[in-house]
Order: C-alpha cells, then sequence, then structure tokens
C-alpha cells in the first residue's frame, strides 16, 4: 500500500516573517517560518514544561470527542504562545490508539490532529521528530518554525 499524500488547509490569519525560510512548502506555510530564536526563547525553550501541559497532550489520545480535542488544541496552542518560546509548529508523539497507529502530530497552524501508520510518510518538519518520538523515554517532541526540535520528557524537563 503506498503512502498517501495529504494536504493541509490553514484557518485564519497566518503570521508574517521578514525573513521566511521555506522547509517542506505543502505543509508549512512560509510565512509562519522565522529568524533563529532570540536569548529569551532559547531559554523558555530549556525551562519544564508544567504537568497540566503535560496531561493536555496525554489527553489528545485519549479522547474522540472532535470538539473536546478541539479545544485541548485551542489550549496548548495559547499555553505555548504565553510561554513566549518562539512560533510552535507543533507536536509530535507516540500513538496510543494501538494498532495500525503508531505515533501521531499536532499542528497548532490550523489544529491539525493526524495519526501515522508505520509505513506512512511523516512530512517535513515533522519527520526529524519521528525517531524521538518513538523512544519510551520522551513524552512528545517539540517542532519550531526555526527548525529546532525539543524533546520533553514525561516530568516536563527537556533533553
Amino acid at each position: 500500500m503506498s503512502p498517501q499524500k495529504r494536504r493541509l488547509i490553514q484557518v485564519g490569519p497566518q503570521p508574517v516573517s521578514l525573513q521566511p525560510v521555506s522547509l517542506a512548502p505543502d505543509t508549512v506555510p512560509a510565512q509562519t517560518l522565522q529568524r533563529p530564536p532570540s536569548a529569551l526563547e532559547r531559554r523558555r525553550r530549556r525551562e519544564p514544561r508544567p504537568g497540566e501541559l503535560l496531561q493536555a497532550v496525554r489527553n489528545l489520545d485519549l479522547t474522540q470527542d472532535a470538539a473536546y480535542r478541539a479545544e485541548l488544541t485551542e489550549w496548548i496552542d495559547n499555553a505555548y504562545t504565553e510561554r513566549m518560546g518562539g512560533v510552535l509548529l507543533g507536536l509530535f508523539a507516540r500513538c496510543h490508539l494501538g494498532p495500525p497507529y503508531v505515533d501521531h502530530r499536532l499542528t497548532v497552524v490550523g489544529h491539525i490532529l493526524e495519526h501515522y501508520r508505520p509505513t506512512d510518510i511523516v512530512p517535513p518538519p515533522f519527520d526529524a521528530a519521528r525517531t524521538l518520538a518513538q523512544s519510551p523515554v520522551y513524552e512528545y517532541v517539540e517542532v519550531y518554525s526555526d527548525g529546532d526540535i525539543i524533546p520533553v520528557l514525561a516530568d516536563g524537563s527537556v533533553s
């Protein structure tokens, strides 16, 4: 079975960047890509993630309720925005739904949650997070617009 190519639809206004960089035109809008992270953003990315955030990310896999999932996604997006760690494209994590799914991604741009089978191709820049997400050491992996990939451990600390 060949993997299907997925097209993402963006909703709402997109942030404008003075220096767009193209990682994957079919998955990440160029206007969301930014300059290297500032010293403040780098410092914020090294801080532990609060327990409420970790639980919200875990709950994404535990619910089939689309309204609750949308509420969680919005809450997660707001939590990352308030943290001021830079532009988060999304999260990548192991999936606990069971076969045939092994992992999933949440893109905060457009609030898209997508599950993947082992044979599915994960689009860039999330493909770089897939190997890390498969490790039981990490709860999930953050993917930023500047190319940073930050693995988050179960206690909220970062690797």
